[in-house]
């Protein structure tokens, strides 16, 4: 094939394009040095414009790429500053590999890696295989949206899941436009080849009219293209895209953990809240509605779930037991603790959540879920968690009972120390990568108080006073543990690992304790005025973890460690007067006096069908919301479907590699032309047609069997016939008609073959 002046003009818009893609990771500033990725981005654009240009056959091209991409990603991972720079490129090599392994047994095992280049040589690797496609499927096989879909989801999702304040529109803005132009160029070459091999004329300059009409184009479209971002941050444009993603939570927490050093403020907050959750860098939650809840007026968390187990950077859920529970299930044996009361909450919400939340320890709730529970050693069942089947959508109501402790120090100090066997096995668990210090300071703190109270508050004030709260905390360095980093390294903290440094302490100094996460109280909207019930407004920015201390006859009783939250006084004086009912043994439905109960949910009613008006910020009308839930309900439906049709679609596709390997096999060498008729006959004695026929008497034959393919079949054997008993070597313009004519027949050979086939395994042939 021969390039033409066309084709750079094509070349430098893809080259535009992927730049796009390219700068707009870049700006994002996921990990430091990731322009990097321009460098593959560049290379593989130039090696897939030379492959599709060359005379190697698909595979031998593809091949070819292969083995380039991975030199130059290995080139680019061994240049990065985590690597020696005084290592010969063979060191280098061998060190990539061993991360590289590494990597591959932590995914494997579910483990969390802090390696900041095995995400570089991904994301360069992606770079290379966009833009080596890019250029082959342009160039080779004209089909652009080969083209446009990858680039286009690779630049959709880092804007989607990017929530920093750099503003990414014009990153868009300029894949749209190189993306019309890129279709108006296609169209035209297409154009031009039909014309050609119909001998039709047209003017020279047709081609730079159509080029600045596709600009014009574009440009029109440039201002509906500023207005994507704005829809796409609409509340029901989200609304839909979260419910995408909700399936994936474990996935997400996968990938987290994974590449645990990229930058969290970039991540989309989620409320997906999976068996893990790993420590990372710097986050930035916004100030967006989650939900409104009504409770009693006494200072309480909004709690979604606990982890136990910690292996110095990913706190993990190790209770495997599940149990599920009808709506207002009444049925769950709890442990009967002092000093706590039941506390009825009534949830709003305004984007969806995996899990229920409730008032400290869950009891129960007004919707069917699936518990996590923790056995006790007297037969009764802790509640840790209670998931969903089916997320809940913006706009689902629904009511929880939580178990609130109301002991006072008093009566925290006289816990005996007796701990359960169940409790011991779990909740004094520390990894092996502590350093020393750590215990140390934890002595240092509270080793001379007499009680676990005590203990537990002196490292609670030490922690608020000593560690400055910070956002913007980064990710601890490889092979350092969590709490020791902010303990003696950093001094800064935000949640998560305020909670960490305090339960890892209060281990150090065998006091029970976990962490639990969900959200903060949020700001008080409203009060009743018997002072029974308040309203609070709960934000993203209020997610939170905080921790909670195991007490003998009382149960679990939370603290707070975090500079950023007002601290918990544990004196029935200074909370609240709440007329709550204490927990018994089996908890019975206790409403809250004074309030009025939202609309319950019947347990006939999926989760997601939500009755009333859907209270959304601006009062959305019922029919919006009527839409955005059935909506919701289809993709959710889709979703579940989703596994089997990946299946299905990738036995297929897996069928069609290994019918288009079959058909070329053995014929790369051979010229274009004859190559064409060699997979034609091929394909002749697949379908049963001998190979004692001249190449006209095949070309008849199979064009009984395969009448659609007459004019095509027809072409390839005359174009072979001249190629072959002629004089003169096949033009340029005769091996694009015998590729296209191969291309067209090819489809109609396949869909015979497997009506054959079929008829065949089925008796009826």
């Amino acid at each position: 094939m021969e390039m033409k002046r066309s084709d750079l003009f094509t070349l430098l818009v893809l080259f535009v394009m992927l730049s796009a893609a390219v700068s707009s990771i870049n700006a994002a500033e996921w990990l430091p040095g990731l322009g990097v990725a321009a460098w593959a981005m560049g290379l593989g654009l130039v090696a897939g414009t030379a492959l599709a240009f060359s005379n190697f056959t698909d595979w031998m091209a593809h091949i070819t790429s292969l083995i380039y991409g991975l030199f130059v990603v290995m080139v680019i991972g061994g240049s990065h500053v985590s690597i020696p720079a005084a290592l010969s490129w063979r060191d280098r090599f061998y060190l990539i590999v061993d991360k590289i392994i590494v990597w591959v047994r932590q995914a494997a095992s579910n483990g969390a890696s802090r390696d900041s280049v095995i995400f570089i040589l991904i994301l360069c690797g992606l770079f290379w295989l966009l833009s080596y496609t890019a250029a082959w499927y342009t160039f080779r096989y004209r089909r652009i949206w080969h083209v446009i879909l990858p680039a286009g989801v690779t630049l959709f999702s880092n804007i989607y899941y990017y929530l920093g304040k750099k503003p990414m529109a014009g990153y868009l803005v300029i894949y749209l436009v190189c993306a019309l132009i890129l279709l108006v160029e296609s169209n035209l070459a297409d154009r031009e080849e039909k014309w050609l091999r119909e001998r039709i004329r047209f003017v020279k300059g047709l081609r730079a009219s159509f080029t600045i009409a596709g600009v014009g184009i574009a440009a029109v479209a440039l201002f509906f293209a500023w207005r994507v971002p704005d829809i796409a941050a609409s509340d029901t444009a989200r609304g839909v895209l979260k419910q995408l993603n909700t399936p994936y939570s474990e996935l997400l927490a996968r990938f987290n953990r994974l590449f645990s050093t990229l930058q969290n403020n970039n991540l989309m907050p989620i409320d997906n809240y999976g068996s893990s959750l790993t420590l990372g860098g710097p986050r930035n939650l916004t100030a967006d509605p989650v939900m409104d809840v009504t409770a009693p007026p006494m200072r309480l968390y909004w709690r979604a779930g606990t982890y136990d187990h910690y292996d110095g950077n990913t706190w993990d859920n190790t209770f495997s037991q599940t149990r599920d529970l009808t709506a207002n299930d009444k049925t769950v044996n709890p442990p009967a603790y002092q000093a706590r009361v039941s506390v009825n909450a009534s949830y709003v919400l305004y984007r969806g959540a995996n899990s229920l939340y409730s008032p400290s320890l869950p009891q129960d709730a007004n919707m069917p879920s699936q518990a996590t529970y923790a056995p006790t050693d007297d037969g009764t069942i802790e509640l840790l968690q209670l998931r969903l089947a089916s997320p809940l959508l913006p706009g689902n109501r629904y009511t929880a009972d939580g178990s609130v402790s109301l002991a006072d120090g008093a009566a925290l100090r006289a816990a005996p120390r007796a701990y359960p066997r169940w409790v011991q096995n779990k909740y004094l668990q520390l990894p092996g990568n502590i350093p020393e210090r750590v215990k140390q300071l934890a002595i240092n703190i509270a080793g001379a108080q007499k009680t676990d109270y005590d203990k537990a508050t002196a490292i609670e004030r030490w922690l608020r006073t000593n560690i400055t709260y910070d956002e913007n905390l980064e990710a601890p360095p490889a092979g350092v543990e969590a709490s020791d980093y902010i303990l003696f390294r950093t001094k800064r903290a935000y949640c998560n690992y305020y909670a960490t440094a305090m339960v890892v302490m209060l281990r150090e100094l065998n006091v029970p304790a976990r962490i639990a996460t969900g959200y903060a109280q949020g700001e008080l909207t409203s009060t009743a005025p018997d002072q029974s019930s308040a309203v609070y407004n709960v934000k993203v920015k209020d997610s939170h973890t905080w921790v909670e201390v195991f007490f003998v006859n009382y149960g679990w009783v939370e603290f707070e460690p975090t500079a950023g939250q007002a601290a918990l006084p544990h004196q029935v004086s200074t909370a609240p007067a709440v007329t709550a009912t204490p927990v018994p043994a089996t908890p019975t439905a206790t409403p809250v006096p004074g309030t009025t109960p939202l609309p319950t949910i019947q347990p006939t009613l999926g989760p997601n069908q939500t009755p009333g008006t859907t209270p959304q910020p601006g009062d959305a009308p019922d029919l919006l919301a009527g839409l955005r839930n059935t909506l919701a309900n289809i993709l959710n439906v889709l979703l579940m479907l989703l596994p089997f049709a990946l299946g299905i679609g990738g036995v297929i596709l897996a069928g069609l590699l290994a019918i288009r390997f079959a058909e070329g096999v053995g014929f790369g060498h051979l010229p274009p032309v004859q190559r064409t008729y060699a997979m034609l006959s091929r394909w002749a004695s697949w379908l049963g047609i001998g190979h004692e026929h001249t190449p006209y008497e095949q070309a008849h034959k199979l064009t009984n069997y395969v009448p659609a393919s007459e004019a095509q079949a027809q072409t390839i054997t005359e174009l072979y016939v001249e190629n072959r008993y002629g004089a003169a070597a096949p033009s340029v313009e005769q091996e694009r008609t015998a590729n296209s004519a191969w291309e067209t027949t090819r489809r109609d050979l396949r869909k015979t073959w497997l009506r054959r086939r079929l008829r065949q395994w089925f008796g009826r042939d």
